[in-house]
């Protein structure tokens, strides 16, 4: 028979964690605002072209 060291650490509900992602709004809201600082810089003549 195999015995569970720690029964606590096995119940399921303390195994809701997991990997902490973005949420698909601020996924977008980083995007955003990496396009409008790109088109700043090119605007501005800071993108390195010429």
């Amino acid at each position: 028979m195999i015995k569970i060291r720690n029964s606590i650490a096995r119940m399921p509900v303390l195994r809701k964690g997991g990997i902490h992602i973005q949420l698909k709004s601020s996924q977008r809201a980083k995007v955003k605002k990496d396009i409008k600082k790109v088109l700043t810089e090119w605007q501005n003549g800071k993108c390195g072209k010429g």
